[in-house]
């Protein structure tokens, strides 16, 4: 069968080029017409599809394109945000988009989570469109990984730890991790010799000190024990795992991929350590979900 068909091509071909000026052509030639027509050619009935065919109503209108399969790849890979609010300005909240041969729909503004939150789960899966990206940063059978009512008994144990009087708690440890912060960092010493004039830089300092305050009031002694500014580089690498390009390809051989890789291997490790001096005591003085 792959025979027949590769001698029916063949035939195609030759009768194409008997009606053109490379009838007598060599195959080389013949090759490198076939190289610059065939992809002019998908491109001419790609636009021509766009703008003759009509589109299904009950569907997002798509973004223009002139590539088949790539697509809008390279102005999204460029600024995915700038290429996000010029699309909605064009076609609306709810738009489709192709990205190396698969449509993703856009859902933004009111229009765009009246989509989202009022979808039957069997029709918008939010698993289906970040298990790629979240995977590889949050690891296996967590967060996206897992069926959605698994997840849902996930989000309690964060629910808990976020609720109002926890809050209200929360208030003078994290007063007590930044003043223990500031004093202890050298890059706040001036702050010691009441010298409020002086540089930092904040990004990092926010960073190192979100960590410490988050362990502390969300996970417990135990983790916030074992942790220190250093994990924020972690968290860091990890966050850098957040690119557009793992929406398709999650796992392309990228510096920021490598690191990402490497931090969820810490911190996974971090974790599991605590978990296992847990198990092994059979009691815990903490008690913290973790």
């Amino acid at each position: 069968m792959v025979s027949t068909s590769s001698s029916a091509m063949t035939s195609l071909l030759d009768q194409l080029f008997a009606v053109t000026p490379l009838a007598d052509s060599t195959p080389t030639i013949r090759a490198l017409s076939l190289a610059i027509v065939l992809p002019l050619l998908a491109i001419v009935l790609n636009v021509a599809s766009q703008l003759l065919l009509p589109a299904p109503r009950n569907n997002p209108p798509v973004v223009f394109h002139y590539v088949p399969v790539i697509g809008s790849a390279v102005y999204y890979g460029i600024d995915p945000y700038k290429f996000f609010f010029e699309c909605r300005e064009k076609y609306g909240d709810v738009f489709t988009f192709v990205l190396l041969g698969r449509k993703i729909t856009v859902a933004l503004g009111p229009k765009g989570s009246k989509l989202v939150f009022n979808a039957k789960h069997q029709q918008v899966t939010a698993e289906d469109a970040y298990t790629h990206l979240t995977t590889p940063v949050f690891g296996k059978e967590v967060v996206y990984d897992v069926p959605n009512a698994v997840f849902m008994e996930q989000k309690k144990f964060v629910k808990v730890g976020l609720s109002v009087d926890n809050f209200r708690v929360y208030v003078p440890q994290i007063v007590d991790e930044v003043k223990e912060y500031i004093k202890s960092d050298p890059r706040f010493a001036p702050v010691q010799k009441g010298d409020m004039s002086f540089s930092v830089d904040i990004f990092q300092a926010m960073s190192e000190v979100i960590i410490l305050t988050a362990s502390r009031t969300l996970q417990g002694k135990e983790v916030r024990e074992g942790l220190d500014k250093s994990f924020a580089q972690l968290y860091h690498d990890l966050d850098s795992g957040f690119t557009p390009i793992n929406f398709v390809i999650p796992n392309l051989p990228l510096p920021s991929n490598f690191k990402r890789d490497k931090a969820q291997k810490k911190m996974s490790q971090f974790y599991q350590d605590i978990v296992a001096k847990r198990r092994a005591a059979g009691h815990s003085d903490d008690g913290s979900p973790i």
